[in-house]
């Protein structure tokens, strides 16, 4: 595995985003779907690492609390602290299960516009190529979120414009290799976003019509 042409593939895609670039990479021998998991289980790991090195950071941060409750009754300590150590154990586990869930998403995502694409009139698609057109940028900005969670604030808002950069190159990507107008491409892209916010906002409808029925029986 070539670290170095692996860095200059990403950084490729992430700076000179286009259809360019995704016509380029298609045709390379690498382009298939066993590249493509290599890339997105190596950047989960990196990315599960970095979430728990910033939990030990941030909890550590917090450690001082702990010399504050020790100054406290015990009795008062028995009911400030429930299950000790699990807030701490249960950060860098949910961190560690991205090395599991992240390329379950990454497949379960690819799949998702593949199918959309084909039932669309995508003509001379292959899943495991457009897998791998999806990991050159999916998988660098997979790293580059966890890095950005070492700043809570500005981080997460980086994020989120990360999100939607990568939705423009998922656009360029699959109009590249379905051979796609542009309407149709930016349907596949759009689409599974639409309704996941639809399934979201049922949900929610529906939990705040279960509270306000709990909420009516008992008054």
């Amino acid at each position: 595995m070539d670290i170095q042409l692996i860095f200059q593939t990403w950084l490729s895609a992430l700076t000179k985003p286009g259809e360019e670039f995704f016509a380029v990479e298609r045709e390379k021998s690498s382009a298939k779907l066993s590249t493509a998991l290599l890339w997105v289980i190596t950047a989960s790991v990196i990315a599960a690492l970095l979430g728990v090195l910033q939990s030990s950071i941030f909890s550590s941060e917090m450690g001082g609390f702990d010399q504050v409750l020790d100054m406290l009754p015990s009795d008062i300590q028995d009911e400030i602290t429930i299950s000790p150590g699990n807030g701490a154990l249960g950060a860098p586990s949910f961190s560690l299960s991205y090395i599991v869930f992240g390329p379950i998403f990454f497949l379960i995502g690819t799949g998702i516009y593949h199918v959309i694409a084909s039932l669309l009139g995508g003509h001379g698609g292959q899943y495991g190529r457009f897998a791998y057109l999806y990991s050159t940028f999916s998988a660098p900005l997979m790293i580059a979120s966890a890095v950005l969670g070492f700043i809570p604030m500005l981080g997460a808002c980086v994020s989120v414009i990360l999100g939607i950069y990568q939705i423009v190159l998922a656009y360029h990507a699959t109009k590249v290799e379905y051979s796609l107008t542009q309407g149709r491409a930016i349907i596949v892209v759009v689409a599974p976003i639409l309704v996941l916010v639809l399934l979201v906002a049922c949900l929610v409808i529906v939990a705040f019509g279960a509270i306000i029925s709990l909420l009516g029986n008992f008054t």
